[in-house]
């Protein structure tokens, strides 16, 4: 028996139709034809499909051999421009909140009395916050009138006055300032037992008047392509008792340009600096006039880390005799650590006059009449270097070392008794100076500095450097609570010195040491208001005594106290 299976094709299910159609057709039309006859057939065969075959069309399809041409195109770019405009949103200004301006107090006076019959006062005036001037008033009295042991009368003054005011122009900043200052000393260094003299109080009084003028203009150029410039005028003239009187004009002026010629470098600069003085002084015996002019063109150059500066001082001298100077200088900083290491080094000289006015102010107990020479520095090499560690330390160090022609120094006169006055000797020679300093900063509450000097002279003539201590210490400790209590210490220990007793060149000569002494100092105020203050100083609280010349000793122990305030 066959099965089919293969009803899935098409064909096949045709024929199997058929097959199965034909005897029912058959079985239907019998029993139309012959009722009641049932009858049941089996077929009973073979079946073996198969698939005609067919006619395929055979024909490929063939491209169309047709050409197109495709026309010629010409055409032009116009150019159009495109205008672009930029329409920046709007920023908002920030909102910066700061502290308020303080406001400030135009007027400040300090008052006060110490032992020694020490009246002070002091007042300054200031113009407030203002964009075109400033300008200020400063006052000043001082005086003891208290005596020394075994001395003669020692009472002593200071008044000052004096006015200044600045003008602010674009481009330029006017000056003006006048002062006046008299002085009081008394010449009370000797003992009076070691002479059969009487000599009232007022044979040795002893004050210098001194005016004071100048007036000076000053660039402030943004643009370093322009010549920066600056000039001061300045006039003085001191007298004193005993009719000796100095006047001198000044003038110092300066010019410079920065430029960029040379590649390698970041930029150069080329100036000129001009000293023009002009002095004329007399005293019981004579009159005289001096004059220096100083011309000192130079070229500067920065490059990274470096800063040269070279040029020429060429100084001429006039008075009885006229004279010119060459000298040379030149310097050069170098940076190693930005602004926490620096060094520099340089050579220098010049000639100068220390006149009356200098002299009085370095030693008030000169004479009247005093050979006053140019003093020459032939060659000098200085150096420094600066150093800051952290935030708290800094480190300074400076020398001089070179050759001084007329070095100048103060000895007793012993012309007249009781030699209690001064006179100068020149000399030349070298001279080595140095100077170290080191600071603690804490936090604008706790500063402490100290120093060390010294100064060696090796002279042609002179034995010794006369009145020039060899070294000198010093310290100072400043503490600040709570800008409340200001209390501030300070002590000073300078070296031994040398006085010339007698003799001169030829016969032989003696001279004394000068002891040297130790000052212990200290200063306190305390702020009752931001107006109000109180202030005391302690000055000498060892109660040493201080020889500062032969046969001047200072005060022992002294004390200031007043108060102070703002309004």
């Amino acid at each position: 028996m066959t099965t089919i299976n293969n009803f899935r094709n098409p064909k096949c299910l045709g024929y199997f139709s058929l097959l199965l159609l034909g005897p029912v057709l058959l079985l239907s039309a019998t029993g139309v034809f012959a009722q009641g006859i049932n009858e049941q057939v089996t077929v009973v065969g073979s079946y073996e499909p198969s698939i005609p075959d067919v006619s395929k069309i055979n024909i490929s399809p063939a491209p169309s051999e047709s050409e197109v041409k495709l026309p010629v195109i010409s055409y032009n770019i116009l150019p159009v421009r495109q205008e672009v405009t930029l329409s920046p949103e709007e920023i908002p200004a920030v909102k910066l909140v700061g502290e308020p301006r303080k406001t400030l107090l135009r007027n400040y006076v300090r008052a006060g009395f110490g032992n020694y019959t020490t009246p002070y006062a002091e007042f300054w005036a200031n113009s407030l916050r203002s964009k075109s001037h400033s300008l200020g008033v400063h006052l000043k009295h001082l005086s003891s009138s208290g005596g020394i042991k075994d001395f003669p009368i020692s009472s002593n003054s200071e008044n000052l006055a004096e006015l200044q005011g600045r003008r602010f122009l674009d481009e330029h900043t006017l000056s003006a300032g006048i002062s006046f200052k008299r002085n009081v000393v008394h010449h009370y260094g000797f003992d009076p037992g070691d002479f059969e003299l009487i000599m009232k109080d007022d044979q040795l009084k002893q004050h210098f008047n001194r005016f004071g003028a100048s007036a000076g203009i000053q660039s402030n150029y943004s643009d370093n392509d322009r010549v920066n410039h600056k000039a001061l005028l300045g006039f003085k003239n001191i007298s004193d008792r005993f009719n000796t009187r100095e006047s001198s004009v000044s003038l110092l002026a300066s010019a410079d340009k920065r430029f960029e010629v040379l590649d390698f470098t970041d930029e150069q600069q080329i100036g000129l600096d001009a000293r023009l003085e002009f002095t004329g002084f007399k005293d019981s015996t004579l009159s005289q006039t001096s004059t220096i002019v100083s011309l000192k063109p130079y070229i500067g150059t920065t490059f990274n880390e470096y800063t040269l500066r070279a040029g020429i001082d060429l100084s001429f001298q006039g008075d009885s005799v006229s004279k010119a100077y060459l000298f040379p200088f030149a310097e050069a900083r170098l940076s190693i650590v930005d602004e926490a290491l620096g060094v520099y080094a340089g050579i220098t000289g010049g000639l100068e006059r220390k006149g009356f006015d200098r002299l009085a102010a370095e030693n008030p107990f000169i004479q009247s009449v005093l050979p006053l020479r140019y003093t020459r520095e032939k060659f000098i090499f200085y150096g420094g270097a600066s150093a800051r560690a952290g935030k708290r330390f800094n480190f300074y160090a400076s020398f001089r070392a070179g050759m001084v022609d007329n070095a100048v120094f103060f000895v007793n006169d012993f012309s007249a008794e009781p030699y209690n006055r001064f006179t100068l000797v020149y000399d030349d020679g070298s001279m080595v100076a140095g100077r170290l300093e080191a600071e603690f900063v804490s936090v604008e509450k706790i500063r402490i500095k100290a120093f060390a000097a010294f100064e060696k002279w090796d002279l042609k003539h002179e034995e010794k450097a006369w009145h020039k201590p060899g070294t000198t210490l010093g310290a100072e400790a400043a503490y600040n609570l709570g800008d409340k209590i200001l209390a501030r210490a300070t002590v000073t220990a300078a070296g031994k010195q040398y006085a010339l007793l007698s003799g001169s060149e030829t016969s032989g000569r003696t001279y004394e040491t000068v002891k040297g002494y130790t000052d212990l100092s200290f200063a306190f105020e305390y702020r009752y208001t931001r107006q109000l203050s109180a202030f005391l100083n302690l000055n000498n609280v060892l109660g040493s005594r201080q020889y500062y010349w032969h046969n001047y000793p200072g005060y022992r122990f002294n004390l200031l106290g007043g108060i102070a305030y703002s309004f």
